[in-house]
């Protein structure tokens, strides 16, 4: 039907217990809840290829509002790592990481590429982030915002700098994914040739770092991947291809 907000099947107890912490934080923070991370990359793509653990989220807040972060803590959630809680549901405990991006950060950018992109990726996938349906089992249907595959792979090609080394080759096996999937990954390379010029600039200087300039590196990271798959280096070099051409517009 025309109109009709788009629907993610996700199947098993751990996208059950992963899906029951939305509401709860939309309802404990008094905002809606923007996914990015594992979920929303399995959300977009067209067969996803690997489970996730945690729900990461984006907070765009201004100067008045309190942080979501905060507002978790304050109603219960347990403070578990620097940026996020363990928040309790009916299915167990989930941990909810907690992206913040503050309008003070917006307006005057980090002078660090790395840290600007950071700030402008989050941005951006929190502007943008789209309606989706999740239906998970013994849940009834959720519609929720989720970040589109140009953010996620703005976001991931920055966040590989301040990963661990397992981190690092799941983050990488996501960028490869999306941007070779058959329908987002289209929509992915659209998405970066219109962003703005400086997302564009600090963008293309990290796919450039990761596809090109330490390729080889980035190989060895996602072959390290138990869901890696056939995943070679021709891969990565058409991804970089693909990317570049995208951002350099």
């Amino acid at each position: 039907m025309s109109g009709e907000t788009p629907g993610v099947v996700l199947a098993g107890g751990s996208m059950t217990r992963l899906v029951s912490a939305i509401p709860i934080i939309a309802e404990r923070t008094g905002r809606p809840v923007v996914l990015v991370g594992g979920l929303a990359v399995m959300c977009r793509l067209t067969n996803p290829y690997r489970a996730t653990t945690d729900l990461d989220t984006v907070d765009r807040r201004t100067a008045s509002e309190r942080s979501q972060l905060e507002l978790l803590v304050s109603t219960g959630a347990t403070p578990s790592g620097p940026s996020g809680v363990l928040v309790r549901t009916a299915h167990g405990e989930v941990q909810v990481d907690v992206l913040e991006v503050t309008d003070a950060e917006v307006d005057d950018l980090p002078d660090d590429p790395t840290d600007r992109l950071h700030v402008q990726a989050h941005a951006w996938a929190a502007s943008t982030a789209s309606g989706l349906v999740l239906k998970a089992e013994g849940l009834p249907p959720l519609t929720v915002r989720v970040s589109e595959p140009g953010p996620i792979i703005a976001m991931k090609l920055q966040s590989i700098m301040n990963r661990g080394s397992v981190k690092e080759g799941t983050d990488l096996l996501d960028i490869v994914r999306i941007t070779l999937d058959r329908n987002c990954g289209p929509v992915s390379r659209d998405q970066l040739e219109k962003a703005g010029d400086q997302l564009r600039a600090d963008t293309l200087l990290h796919a450039v770092r990761w596809f090109d300039q330490a390729v080889d590196r980035s190989l060895r990271k996602i072959q390290a991947v138990p869901e890696s798959g056939d995943i070679e280096l021709e891969d990565l070099q058409l991804v970089g291809e693909l990317l570049v051409t995208a951002l350099e517009g």
